[in-house]
């Protein structure tokens, strides 16, 4: 039997304009894809599932903690500009501090797979933008969260790149350990999807 990891019942939520009535879903162990037009809601249903806005009804359940206890969920907005000052290392310094399960030999491993490396000791505010979003990704594989929360995760980065992470999250359903949540316009090469929430065009 496939573990739910995030149950959403009834969801309603306006920012400035209506963007969800009574949205209900849930989202077990393996990738999912949150998908929609623009100005649909992808970045704000993540933002909600993370704890960072809060439905006007509705609730949203993570399993195996209390809502969004903030050691069972990583989150980052790749837009936000609150860690422009620290290095990829001291990043990793913080999500070792807060997720129990994070795996310094991944994080290393990973970020010479995607060619880190040598921008760990850079300020984020010196790195492209495709680069910040890598970091954002080996945080989030390296860390050991129950839901992982990527929003717009491919958006500046390589196709040579891109290709190596879809390979991860091909093979990542076969861990069923945690739920990655994708928000994007397409679904990431030959995924296999264990749940597709489509908030439409």
């Amino acid at each position: 039997m496939t573990h739910i990891r995030v149950r959403v019942e009834n969801l309603t939520f306006d920012f400035g304009t209506p963007l969800f009535k009574a949205l209900s879903f849930v989202i077990p162990c393996g990738v999912s894809l949150v998908q929609g037009g623009e100005g649909r809601g992808k970045t704000s249903l993540m933002r909600l599932l993370a704890g960072d806005l809060h439905p006007a009804s509705g609730t949203v359940q993570i399993s195996g903690a209390a809502p969004h206890e903030p050691s069972q969920i990583y989150w980052h907005d790749p837009r936000s500009e609150d860690w422009n000052e620290l290095s990829p290392r001291a990043w990793c310094a913080k999500m070792r501090a807060r997720f129990s399960r994070f795996d310094d030999m991944e994080w290393n491993a990973l970020a010479a797979h995607l060619q880190l490396t040598e921008h760990m000791d850079k300020a984020m505010y010196m790195l492209s933008t495709g680069s910040k979003r890598k970091v954002n990704w080996i945080a989030a594989l390296a860390c050991g969260a129950d839901v992982l929360l990527m929003d717009e995760p491919f958006a500046a980065i390589d196709m040579a790149n891109i290709q190596k992470l879809h390979a991860l999250l091909e093979n990542w359903h076969t861990r069923k350990t945690s739920a990655w949540v994708l928000a994007d316009y397409q679904i990431p090469g030959n995924v296999a999807l264990a749940a597709v929430i489509d908030l439409g065009e």
